[in-house]
C-alpha cells in the first residue's frame, strides 16, 4: 500500500497490513501508517478549449461633410465631329457602316428602289459635273494655243471663240450635274452643299452675262481686239474662266499702271467673277463629298475635300507667281521690249498651265464619285 509522510508529503510504498513504524527516506521522519497523511485527490482533467470564431472586423466609414463631398461632374456635351478634318477611327467607320446596313435591311421594298434611283440621278449628275470640267480644261488649252499663236505672230481670234463657245458648254453641264446630284441621296450636309453650290454657279453665270455685255473689262479677248481692230473677241474672252483675273490683283496693289505690268482697263468684277468661280467649284467636290459618304466611301470623301483645297489654292499661286515675276521686270528695269513680251506671254501660258492642273484632281476625283454612285456600297463588301 502507498503512505504519504506527513512532513513531506512523500509517498512510501509498504505491504498491506503493516503496522509497524516507517521512516521516510527523504526527511528521515518517523510515523506510523496511522500518522499518514490522506492522498491528495488526482486533478480532474482540464477540458479541452473550444475553436475560437473568426472574428468579423467592422469599419465605419465617417460621412464626409456636406461642403468637403465632390460635386458630381457635369456631363460633357459630345464634340460636334467634322467629318472632312476630323480623323475617323476604323472601329467608327465600321459601326457606322454595319448601321447603315442595318437601315437597309430594314428599309422596305419601295425604299430600297427609291435609293436606287437617286443614286442613279447622283451618277449621272456626276458625270455631266466630270465632262464639263474636261470641256473646261479644252477651252484652257485653246486659250494656251492663243498665247503661244501671240508669241510668234498675230494670233488668230477664232481660238477665243472657240473657248468661249466650250465654256458656255462647261457651265450648261456643270448646272444640269449640280441640279441632278441634289436629287440624290441624302447625306450629312448634301442640302447645305447643294443649295450653295446651286447658288454659286447661278451668280456666276450672272457676273459672266454682265462682263460678256459690257466688254469693259481687260482680258485675252480684248488684247485680240486692240491687234485685230474688232469688237467680238473681248465677249468670248470673259466666258471660259475669270480665274486669270485673280492672278493680277497683287501686281495691281504694288504696281499699278507701271509698265504696262497689269492689264489695262477695269479689273474689280473680274477678280469678283474669278473668286465665284472658284467658290463654284469648291462647292461642288463638297456635295461631291456627301455623295460619297451616302456610298459608305469615306476614303473619297476626303479626296473630294483635298480636291476642293486644290482647286482654292491654285488662284493665290497664281497671283504669287504673277507677282515675283513683275517685281523681277520692274525692280531690274528690264522694260518692255521683243524679250520681255515673249517672256511675259510665256509666264501667262504658265498660269493657264496652272489652272488645268487645279483643276485636274477635281476631274479625276468626280470620275470617282461617279463610279462609287453607280456602285454605291462597295466599301462594305470585303466586310461581309
Amino acid at each position: 500500500m502507498l503512505l504519504t509522510c506527513p512532513n513531506c508529503r512523500s509517498g512510501l510504498q509498504v505491504p498491506d497490513g503493516t503496522t509497524a513504524m516507517v521512516r521516510c527516506p527523504a526527511c528521515k521522519t518517523v510515523f506510523s501508517s496511522a500518522d499518514s497523511a490522506p492522498p491528495e485527490p488526482e486533478p480532474e482533467p482540464e477540458p479541452e478549449p473550444e475553436p475560437e470564431k473568426p472574428r468579423v472586423r467592422v469599419v465605419v466609414r465617417k460621412s464626409a461633410p456636406e461642403e468637403e463631398k465632390p460635386k458630381p461632374k457635369a456631363k460633357e456635351k459630345p464634340k460636334a465631329e467634322n467629318r472632312d478634318f476630323d480623323p475617323v477611327s476604323e472601329e467608327d467607320d465600321r459601326n457606322r457602316k454595319k448601321k447603315r446596313k442595318r437601315d437597309d435591311d430594314e428599309a422596305t421594298a419601295e425604299e430600297k428602289k427609291e435609293r436606287k434611283r437617286a443614286f442613279q440621278r447622283a451618277a449621272i449628275g456626276v458625270k455631266l459635273i466630270w465632262i464639263s470640267l474636261v470641256v473646261f480644261m479644252l477651252s484652257m488649252l485653246l486659250i494656251l494655243v492663243f498665247f503661244f499663236q501671240a508669241a510668234f505672230v498675230v494670233p488668230d481670234p477664232i481660238f477665243l471663240t472657240a473657248a468661249g463657245v466650250l465654256g458656255i458648254v462647261n457651265w450648261l453641264l456643270a448646272a444640269a450635274g449640280v441640279a441632278l446630284c441634289l436629287s440624290g441621296p441624302r447625306a450629312p450636309g448634301h442640302w447645305e452643299y447643294g443649295i450653295a453650290a446651286a447658288v454659286a454657279v447661278v451668280v456666276h453665270l450672272v457676273f459672266v452675262l454682265a462682263l460678256a455685255s459690257s466688254g469693259k473689262e481687260a482680258s485675252v479677248g480684248k488684247t485680240a481686239d486692240e491687234v485685230h481692230g474688232d469688237m467680238g473677241n473681248a465677249r468670248w474672252g470673259v466666258i471660259p474662266t475669270r480665274l486669270d483675273a485673280t492672278m493680277f490683283y497683287l501686281t495691281a496693289i504694288f504696281y499699278r499702271d507701271n509698265q504696262g505690268a497689269t492689264p489695262k482697263g477695269p479689273m474689280l468684277a473680274s477678280m469678283i467673277c474669278g473668286v465665284i468661280e472658284m467658290t463654284r467649284t469648291v462647292l461642288i467636290m463638297m456635295l461631291l463629298s456627301c455623295l460619297s459618304r451616302a456610298a459608305l466611301d469615306e476614303g473619297l470623301a476626303h479626296k473630294c475635300t483635298r480636291a476642293a483645297g486644290i482647286a482654292s489654292g491654285g488662284p493665290a499661286l497664281i497671283a504669287l507667281l504673277m507677282f515675283v515675276f513683275v517685281a523681277a521686270l520692274i525692280e531690274t528695269n528690264a522694260g518692255l521690249n521683243m524679250f520681255t513680251m515673249i517672256l511675259f506671254v510665256t509666264v501667262n501660258m504658265g498660269a493657264y498651265s496652272i489652272i488645268v492642273g487645279t483643276v485636274f484632281p477635281a476631274f479625276m476625283t468626280a470620275r470617282e464619285v461617279n463610279d462609287a454612285c453607280d456602285e454605291p456600297f462597295q466599301s462594305l463588301i470585303p466586310q461581309l
